[in-house]
């Protein structure tokens, strides 16, 4: 009798991930000032939260948010040069077999297709490995950018949640993108077996 992983330990087990340019690995506080690089850069944090004003105030945010319960948040390291350039979240709803991907990355780095490559990263682990039927992502309205990141993945656009969140003292909508199982799987074919 075979004992099937919970999907909790398999996102144990893959802490490290790796694609042809970048590592994904947990985060330290040893990243506090590449993650201060952008996240105090205006450009960069235009759609996600108040640009950060110290590296205290950076660390703080690496030790609340990413520190207290790691699984599925992945520092972007490139294998180029070691620097971690961005960071790319997996939120994994273990009952409704869904996932949802969110990522920011460093303005230096735009543009060379590494936000595409670790999605597709991650939508390898969430489909091949955690077994998941279906995967979102979301971004805000404006952000077009980063609705052509979810295109390129795949996903397709789902829905828009009106006065999704507030940002920067106003409410924002917020478009939905996903990508079922099945049309991963067909779609990503030479993916099947990353895991």
């Amino acid at each position: 009798m075979t004992t099937q992983k919970s999907r909790i330990l398999l996102l144990a087990e893959n802490t490290i991930l790796e694609t042809e340019r970048l590592i994904l690995r947990p985060l330290t506080l040893e990243d506090g000032t590449d993650f201060f690089e952008y996240a105090s850069d205006e450009e960069t944090m235009r759609y996600i939260f108040n640009p950060h004003t110290s590296l205290h105030q950076t660390k703080e945010f690496i030790a609340n948010y990413y520190l207290t319960s790691p699984l599925g948040f992945y520092a972007l390291e490139h294998k180029k040069n070691h620097r971690m350039i961005g960071v790319i979240e997996f939120r994994v709803e273990d009952k409704k077999h869904e996932g949802e991907i969110g990522y920011m990355l460093n303005k230096k780095y735009w543009r060379q297709g590494l936000t595409t490559e670790a999605c597709l990263r991650i939508l390898s682990l969430g489909f091949n490995t955690l077994r998941l039927e279906h995967i979102s992502s979301g971004h805000d309205t404006g952000h077009i950018a980063s609705g052509n990141v979810l295109k390129k993945v795949g996903m397709t656009f789902e829905n828009i949640t009106k006065d999704a969140h507030e940002l920067k003292g106003k409410m924002v909508d917020t478009h939905f993108y996903g990508i079922t199982r099945d049309a991963y799987l067909t779609s990503h074919p030479k993916n099947a077996d990353l895991n």
